[in-house]
Parts: structure tokens; sequence; C-alpha cells
């Protein structure tokens, strides 16, 4: 009988563990850039290649999150909306989520641009497709890697600068490298990359 009594009361203490331990929504950033995320209401920013977690209610999780987009000079948001959401009844455990580049809406990827040239560049994003997206910025001269946001990601994507004087250098097909580079690609326009302008 003690023997018994014992062991209902470690499967008594067991339960009663297991339904005290509430549930952790652990979430990633694998952008290239910060993110808000919202969970249950409670608000906060996770930075790129951050973790954060928090315990949850065993009775649904809400979560959403959204790229915090950069700013042009007049403080307009550069690039694409990219966000993601869930809602998880009943959670159990850990829930591990993450914000990445691909999502319901598509995939998008995000151009680095390094401006090797003497003077500001203009850059467009799939020039030449439907989805083309002039950034509104200018990246200046000595610029290294710049973020000008995360935009639409096709086989054929391409990223067009275009200098003071109409002069147009381009990187083309970019998907598949895209793909390679944990949807972060790298460009270098240098001065003899330029076309001449059209007449």
């Amino acid at each position: 009988m003690v023997a018994v009594a014992g062991l209902l009361l470690v499967a008594a203490l067991g339960t009663a563990a297991f339904f005290a331990v509430r549930p952790t929504f652990s979430f990633t950033n694998t952008l290239a850039a910060p993110v808000r995320l919202v969970v249950n209401g409670a608000a906060g920013t996770v930075g790129p290649g951050e973790t954060v977690k928090a315990r949850v209610s065993r009775d649904r999780v809400v979560a959403e999150w959204e790229l915090i987009r950069p700013l042009s000079a007049d403080r307009r948001p550069l690039g694409e909306p990219v966000r993601g959401s869930w809602v998880i009844r009943s959670p159990r455990g850990a829930i591990l989520r993450q914000a990445a580049p691909r999502v319901e809406s598509g995939d998008y990827f995000a151009p680095l641009v390094t401006n090797a040239t003497a003077g500001l560049l203009r850059i467009t994003v799939n020039a030449g497709l439907d989805g083309a997206l002039d950034c509104g910025c200018a990246v200046r001269p000595g610029a290294i890697r710049v973020f000008i946001g995360y935009y639409r990601l096709y086989q054929n994507s391409t990223v067009r600068a275009t200098d003071s004087r109409g002069r147009t250098a381009s990187f083309h097909d970019l998907g598949p490298e895209a793909a390679r580079r944990d949807w972060v690609v790298g460009l270098r326009f240098s001065p003899e990359g330029f076309a001449p302008a059209a007449d």
C-alpha cells in the first residue's frame, strides 16, 4: 500500500508540474533588419539574428511580426512590407517561429548596395519587370553595403543603378544567387560598369 501510495504521489506531482509549466514562444529574426513583434498584445523589437522567448497562455497564442523598413531622406519607408502572423490554439511546450524572407505573399531579398562611383546613385529593383520599384533613395558615393529594404524576388530579378548623368548599370537574374546567399545579395557599382545614357 505504501508503494502504491508513493507511485500515486509521484504521478500526481508529475501531472501538477506538467500543468504548472506554461508554454514558451520562441521567435528568431533571420532578416537583415529589425522587426516589430507582437505576441498576445505585447509588442517589442527584435534585431537581426536575435531570438526572444516569452511564456504564453495555454489557451491561445496570437503573434505577428513586420519588418521595420529603413527610411529615405524624406522619411518614406524603403522597399516592400514583409510580415507574417500565427494563431496557435492550445499551445504546449516550446513553440518555435521565425521572421524569414519567404512568407505567404512570396519570396523577398535584400540588395546591399556599395557605391564605388564619385556621385549619387538612384536604385531601381526589378527594373523592366512588372514588380519594378524605385527605392526612392540616393546612395551616396563611398557607401558600403547599404540596406535599402526588401524587394520581391523572381528568378530574373534585377537591380539597376542610375547616376546623375542618366547612365545605368545593372545586375541581372539575381534569383539563384539570392537563394544561395540567404536572400541577401551584395552589389558593387563601379564607374566602369555604367553604359552611356540614351540620346
